[in-house]
């Protein structure tokens, strides 16, 4: 086990492009670790400048975040005996507490499974998701100028934090709330803003780079706003070099028909699965 820095963090995200979608959750977590965005990661591999896996982990579990406290793993690799090997080595796992592996390749499930009952711990798949990424603007639609979104369009700030953690599906608590405000505070997001200047509808970005925490209020749907939402974030994103891609459970068929039409694709043969250990 080998722990990665700054030039050898360099070199493992040029080298994971490659290896799309399988290897665009870590590549996504390099990519805001090498512009030096805030973060609670240490960069783990079997081996250097060749490497067959690597780890994005917790680095210090008194992070009173999401990432830190839900204690969340993104893994790549090309080979499943080698990825069985780097997790049973002492000290990258700690197989006693919950942990999330977010975004794991669903072909790496068996293993896993395996690998927890050999170590006393319970696991169970939280969800299997479509991996869809875009990667050109030319797949989106052009926004009219003298639309009303486009007249409200905005971006968060922090005095919107606890709106959007109250909506949020895996929201609703203090720990939560720390995660939504270091996303609008250190990533892209964009709004829509009500005559009154509130938020009626938003984007979000993880921290590792996937869209996310797309929402529009009840009373203010059916009127394009995520359309509106999910196009101006792509064309930013793709500005700046960003991966744009997002997880869509297999089950949220409105979401998935969203992205579609807007050209993001998919490998039909790959899903993404969230697994957890030990789960409360």
């Amino acid at each position: 086990m080998l722990i990665l820095g700054t030039e050898e963090l360099r070199i493992a995200e040029s080298a994971l492009k490659e290896y799309f979608p399988q290897s665009i959750k870590v590549y996504g977590c390099l990519f805001n670790l090498n512009r030096e965005k805030p973060h609670n990661l240490e960069v783990l591999v079997d081996s250097w400048p060749d490497f067959k896996t690597l780890i994005c982990k917790p680095q210090r579990k008194s992070v009173q975040d999401r990432e830190g406290v839900f204690n969340i793993y993104s893994v790549f690799s090309k080979d499943k005996d080698n990825l069985q090997k780097l997790l049973e080595e002492t000290g990258v796992v700690d197989w006693s507490t919950f942990a999330l592996f977010g975004g794991i390749e669903i072909g790496h499930v068996d293993m896993m499974r395996e690998l927890a009952v050999s170590k006393n711990a319970s696991s169970k798949i939280r969800s299997v998701t479509h991996v869809m990424m875009l990667r050109d603007v030319k797949h989106l639609p052009r926004l009219p100028s003298e639309s009303n979104a486009s007249h409200m369009l905005s971006s968060l700030d922090e005095s919107h934090a606890e709106l959007v953690n109250k909506t949020w599906s895996y929201g609703g608590t203090q720990i939560s709330y720390r995660s939504v405000k270091n996303y609008i505070l250190n990533f892209p997001n964009f709004c829509i803003l009500d005559e009154c200047g509130s938020p009626v509808a938003w984007i979000l970005l993880y921290q590792h780079c996937a869209l996310g925490l797309l929402y529009t209020l009840p009373e203010h749907r059916r009127k394009g706003y995520a359309r509106v939402l999910v196009t101006v974030m792509c064309k930013h994103l793709l500005s700046q070099g960003y991966p744009v891609y997002c997880f869509i459970e297999e089950d949220n068929e409105a979401s998935y028909r969203l992205f579609k039409s807007l050209g993001f694709e998919e490998d039909p043969d790959y899903r993404a699965v969230w697994f957890e250990l030990n789960c409360p």
